[in-house]
């Protein structure tokens, strides 16, 4: 895929994803934050597929966190094209949060933040308007980590791959016990050729105090 063609479907300004990706590859030759280092793969699989959920949701004006952001995606892509939302980019690994912090005075991003913490940790329940994700873990282990922090009325999106459904399925238990509703299903191919499934699910309770459990018995006996 070209920045051309990118910018025409999403209005994006390529120059600053230009800057962007060339700071990501200088970074990348330090510390591991992508094993794509071909720059027409990455605008599509981490540039387009960060993008691809802007079809089907708005992010204007919504305080977005960004789960296990990592190189930035796909906080700060949508950062770009959504202005007057505000990005909060987490991660657990200090380095990469330092590089984001980076990347933000670099580009110049006023919406958007970087913060150090395990996502399960946060003292910040039912603080966000939106919690998104990119292919971060199985699906109902990533709705127990996540559900708290959006608000009641908000949404937990998670942007998924080729085992989207599977994994959909053996979430139903999650779903209920969360109060989870799901609202939309955006299936798509990236222009590399590769399956996408998003879901947009809207949080209709509030969570209960015992979730999220702690990582490892989440992991150990996924809900």
């Amino acid at each position: 895929m070209t920045y051309q063609e990118l910018e025409k479907e999403f209005k994006i300004n390529t120059k600053q994803v230009d800057k962007f990706l060339n700071y990501l590859l200088a970074t990348n030759k330090k510390m591991n934050l992508t094993a794509i280092t071909n720059k027409e793969e990455m605008i599509s699989k981490h540039i387009y597929d960060s993008l691809l959920i802007s079809k089907v949701y708005d992010f204007s004006n919504k305080l977005v966190l960004d789960v296990g952001s990592g190189g930035g995606f796909p906080g700060i892509p949508l950062a770009m094209i959504f202005p007057t939302a505000h990005f909060v980019l987490l991660d657990s690994t200090e380095k990469k949060v330092n590089y984001l912090k980076k990347v933000i005075v670099e580009l110049n991003l006023t919406n958007v933040e970087a913060k150090y913490a395990r996502v399960e940790e946060l003292n910040e329940r039912e603080k966000y308007d939106v919690v998104i994700a990119r292919a971060l873990s199985e699906l109902r282990i990533y709705l127990e980590l996540v559900t708290y922090l959006a608000k009641v009325r908000g949404n937990v999106i998670a942007l998924k791959g080729s085992k989207a459904n599977e994994e959909l399925k053996a979430s139903d238990y999650a779903l209920k016990a969360l109060g989870l509703s799901l609202n939309k299903i955006q299936a798509s191919m990236i222009p590399s050729g590769e399956k996408r499934v998003n879901f947009v699910f809207q949080k209709n309770k509030i969570t209960e105090n015992k979730y999220p459990r702690t990582f490892a018995l989440i992991k150990k006996n996924p809900l």
